[in-house]
């Protein structure tokens, strides 16, 4: 889950770009869910009245102790009384296990509080739900939305990343590709780079050049030497070869594989059903 933003209620810094896009950012709001994010009923869960009340900041401290329920139960009592709250709604997104419902939430943050600090923590979250829910192009859309009206998130390599999984989960490989080099070029020491890495690999696959993504999952061992996941690399490499019909080179990465990585799942895999050199 994203970080909670510190500052609960002042709004985001906004450039002269945002003032133009935020516009845009409502009527795709509006068009992505016409009734239920105008017409959301937020008394739905509701709690009895004639409880104590309780703050915004008691209710997101039991949120962050990880008492859930409890958390729960004081932000739809808050939202009794602030039906627009953008930090009500966004922990209740996070609290929903329910996608559509929890997307809903998330809509709402953005349509009350579009200027609000968690404004475009909110927005990735409708971006995930879109491609847990396989809605790829859905999930584009709402990344492209992001950057354009948020130009100074701190979310941006969360986004671009999300981005490219959703345009290769589409069935967009080269313009996946495209996404994740910009990513790798504008932030080569981000925590995504060997997820980016990966996915550039997978991206060839799904072009059905199997040598090229062979080599991109081979190059793990040299830049990613002690990596835990190398296992699995080698692994897709050789299946890469052999989809190629390289099956001598397959034969060799699986060696490789069952000699450094013996108690893997892969190295058993490799041992039982793939071909080795003599």
């Amino acid at each position: 889950m994203t970080e909670i933003k510190a500052v609960l209620s002042t709004p985001a810094i906004l450039s002269t770009f945002c003032k133009y896009t935020r516009p845009y950012l409502f009527r795709w709001l509006l068009c992505l869910c016409p009734y239920q994010v105008a017409q959301q009923d937020t008394t739905a869960g509701t709690v009895p009245s004639g409880l104590p009340s309780i703050s915004l900041e008691q209710a997101v401290a039991l949120y962050e102790s990880g008492q859930k329920d409890q958390a729960r139960e004081a932000f739809l009592r808050i939202l009794d009384d602030r039906p627009e709250e953008p930090v009500v709604l966004f922990h209740l997104g996070h609290l929903d296990p329910d996608r559509e419902a929890a997307e809903q939430y998330f809509l709402m943050v953005l349509l009350h509080g579009p200027d609000h600090a968690l404004a475009d923590d909110a927005l990735l979250e409708v971006s995930r739900i879109h491609l847990a829910m396989e809605r790829h192009d859905e999930a584009v859309d709402a990344c492209n939305r992001l950057l354009s009206a948020y130009p100074d998130t701190d979310l941006e390599d969360e986004v671009r990343f999300l981005l490219g999984q959703a345009l290769l989960a589409g069935r967009r490989p080269e313009l996946s590709r495209m996404v994740f080099q910009q990513l790798l070029s504008s932030e080569p020491d981000s925590t995504l780079v060997r997820p980016a890495r990966l996915a550039i690999a997978e991206s060839y696959r799904a072009q059905e050049d199997f040598i090229e993504a062979a080599r991109q999952y081979l190059k793990f061992e040299i830049d990613f030497q002690g990596f835990e996941g190398l296992a699995t690399v080698l692994w897709e490499a050789g299946q890469c070869l052999e989809a190629a019909g390289r099956i001598v080179e397959a034969g060799f990465v699986y060696q490789r594989l069952i000699k450094q990585y013996p108690d893997s799942p892969e190295a058993n895999r490799a041992r039982v059903e793939r071909p080795l050199p003599e």
